[in-house]
């Protein structure tokens, strides 16, 4: 049998070098397995198979060459080999052998497993050794063989169980052979973690396992954004002082949350890696999010941004917080959630961004717009900070459709519009607003009224937070409104004529399909509404209020009761509500007393008089409408007591008669159109009502 060559002295490369060293550590271990081998008979690559092995003299060649360089080690004791590769380890390679706390076998292993990885010819000699050229990844029996002394084989087992460092930490994998329906512990195949291999090269990347769930964000983020005091004494040490190194972060705006982590972060001299926490438990389950999260920020000298905790099933969620209260952490992790936590350490509450924040947000994302109209968007919407960023970008694009691409401020306010709409169509109808202020014929004081609250919702921010009055009031922040009268008086179009005024998006709610017969499904329909309004701020319309704010009845039953409950609920969310609602009934003598106490204003809509309706038909009237010479609004107006909506109806069917007829609006026009309402509603129609005009009345009646 051929002799091996006899490989060089020790030399222990500087610490940069030690990843070679490490490949001439596997290469002489190797080295030394084939000797004993030999010296044992076994008859390695000597059969009737050629070119299906690593022939003798191959094998030679490989060691030849992989001991050439000097950097391999003369193996004496692989323990104290090890032990000195362990004890001189520096970069990428001690910080990994401090984060994962491994023991000489387990290291030996790692070894193994990356020269395998990066050197061909160690791939060739680890088939050679196991006498199987399709084995090319060393098994556990081989590493076993190698590194583990005389009668410490079942700790050795125990290194590659799955709660162990190598495996829970994700460092290498076991594979089972796929030719045999159950693989033995020592026939099953050992491999380094792909991103653990490209770490100790000097790689850069993020894991691939994390890269559709994770970001470095750069030093500096949300700079502009607020910080708490909390978040200064954090960064002034206070990270040092806790017993875990975990906070968790709450507060409704995310970036915000982001910005303080980021300051943390930065006062301690580390990057911060940001995770969607639920979107990769999603993908890989919760302990080995964990892992995969912890672990790239430990290497890396990172810390870790946990987000999205608040879409955690409450069974990954205990997980999660159990693991994060006993783990091996990186030096700063951060929990941000919009939800409440039940986590034993520090928790820092981050406020949303107070109108001044929002203000400083529009002028730094729109240059040159002007003062008046950056106070209107932030006082009309609470948009969070990356609701603003995407508002401003997307005003830029319908600006840019223009010939002279500048933003004007209805870019501004549409685009803010388009952040701040909810998810509501299950539950509400956006009404896109047509009617201004000319459009509606109400009495003056109404009229005032109206306008009055509109002036409540442009001037809150000067009201509340620069005249103190936010510190005077702990609820009833909003404008909670009531609009009373018979149907077709105005009501909706009086919400839409608002919603146009103050830039805002108007949702009817239907009450009677948010009312269920369902104990407990009233509230959450109506907590779902609030909600997405309020992230919205939109300006929330419920027609036929009295289904659901009705004076409440005697308890007779288990349904009066929860009927009772839904009904404080209601109050109690409208009282919370910081924007604007309107409550339109038929009937505001059936409204409960309670109700009515919280209310900042009712507004009646009055059936129109005579002089009122005069109004409303000419407004009805388009200018392009070619009108007859026999046509007499005035007496149309005196002798048919209807409401607006009818008399719209009756203009319009009116039209449509003209048109089929091919001529001019006229009086017969208007009468026929009259008669049909009438009978729509119900009413009788005589013919002393048409008065002059009864025999168009006649003459049409016959047809």
């Amino acid at each position: 049998m051929t002799e091996l060559p006899a490989p060089p002295s020790p030399v222990l490369s500087p610490p940069g070098g030690l990843l070679s060293q490490a490949v001439g550590l596997v290469a002489s271990l190797l080295r030394d397995e084939v000797a004993r081998m030999r010296a044992a008979g076994v008859p390695v690559g000597q059969d009737d198979y050629r070119g299906l092995y690593i022939a003798d003299q191959e094998a030679e060649r490989l060691l030849a060459l992989i001991g050439s360089d000097g950097s391999s080690i003369v193996l004496r004791d692989e323990a104290d080999v090890v032990g000195v590769l362990m004890a001189n380890a520096a970069g990428r390679l001690r910080t990994l052998l401090d984060a994962a706390r491994l023991t000489p076998f387990e290291v030996a292993v790692l070894l193994l497993c990356f020269a395998c990885e990066t050197d061909l010819g160690i791939e060739r000699l680890i088939s050679y050794v196991q006498d199987d050229v399709s084995k090319r990844r060393p098994r556990v029996d081989l590493a076993i063989r190698m590194f583990a002394g005389p009668g410490s084989h079942g700790a050795a087992l125990d290194s590659l169980h799955p709660q162990a460092p190598l495996r829970a930490l994700r460092l290498i994998e076991v594979h089972d052979d796929p030719s045999q329906a159950v693989t033995p512990m020592l026939a099953r195949s050992l491999s380094l973690d792909p991103a653990i291999q490209a770490y100790l090269l000097g790689g850069e990347r993020l894991n691939p396992a994390l890269a559709r769930t994770a970001v470095w964000l750069p030093a500096g983020t949300g700079a502009a954004l607020p910080r708490p005091a909390t978040v200064e004494a954090l960064a002034s040490g206070g990270v040092s002082t806790l017993a875990r190194p975990v906070v968790v972060w709450t507060g409704p705006d995310p970036a915000v949350r982001r910005a303080a982590v980021g300051r943390v972060a930065e006062a301690l001299g580390l990057r911060l890696l940001a995770v969607d926490f639920a979107a990769l438990v999603e993908l890989h389950g919760v302990a080995a999010a964990l892992v995969l999260a912890e672990r790239e920020a430990v290497l890396h000298g990172a810390a870790l941004l946990l987000e999205g905790f608040e879409e955690l099933s409450e069974l990954d969620l205990a997980i999660a917080i159990e693991t994060l209260e006993t783990h091996s952490l990186p030096a700063f992790v951060a929990i941000s959630t919009a939800a409440t936590v039940a986590w034993p350490g520090a928790v820092v509450h981050v406020p949303g961004l107070a109108h001044e924040d929002r203000e400083r947000l529009w002028q730094t994302h729109v240059e040159g717009i002007a003062g008046d109209v950056v106070t209107a968007l932030a006082g009309r919407f609470r948009l969070g900070a990356v609701q603003i960023g995407k508002a401003a970008t997307a005003a830029h694009g319908r600006a840019a459709q223009r010939l002279d691409r500048r933003i004007v401020a209805e870019d501004l306010f549409a685009s803010a519009r388009d952040q701040s709409t909810p998810i509501l169509s299950s539950l509400a109808r956006k009404v896109v607003p047509h009617y201004g202020w000319d459009d509606i014929v109400l009495p003056y004081d109404s009229l005032a009224q109206l306008r009055e609250m509109c002036a409540q919702v442009e001037h809150r921010h000067l009201v509340y937070d620069i005249w103190g009055f936010d510190r005077k009031l702990a609820l009833g922040k909003g404008v909670i409104s009531l609009f009373a009268g018979n149907p077709g008086t105005g009501k909706t179009m009086a919400a839409e004529i608002m919603a146009k005024a103050i830039e805002l998006d108007l949702y009817k709610i239907d009450l009677s399909g948010i009312v269920s017969k369902y104990i407990g499904e009233t509230e959450k329909n109506l907590s779902a509404v609030f909600a997405e309004a309020e992230s919205a701020n939109a300006i929330l319309f419920f027609d036929e209020a009295d289904a659901l704010f009705g004076k409440r009845s005697e308890v007779k039953d288990a349904h009066d009761r929860y009927a009772n409950i839904e009904t404080a609920y209601l109050l109690q969310r409208l009282e919370e509500y910081p924007g604007l609602v309107i409550l339109a009934t038929n009937l505001k003598m059936n409204l409960d007393d309670a109700f009515l106490r919280r209310l900042h204003f009712v507004v009646d809509f009055p059936m129109p008089e005579e002089a009122e309706r005069l109004r409303i038909l000419e407004g009805c009237i388009p200018a392009a409408l070619p009108v007859g010479g026999d046509l007499d609004l005035g007496f149309v107006a005196k002798q048919f007591k209807v409401s607006g909506g009818n008399i719209r109806n009756i203009v319009l069917a009116a039209a449509f008669l003209a048109a089929s007829d091919g001529s001019s609006l006229s009086m017969k026009h208007l009468m026929w159109a009259t008669r049909r309402e009438y009978q729509k509603m119900g009413r009788m129609v005589t013919e002393a009502e048409f008065g002059e005009h009864v025999a168009l009345f006649r003459r049409d009646a016959a047809r």
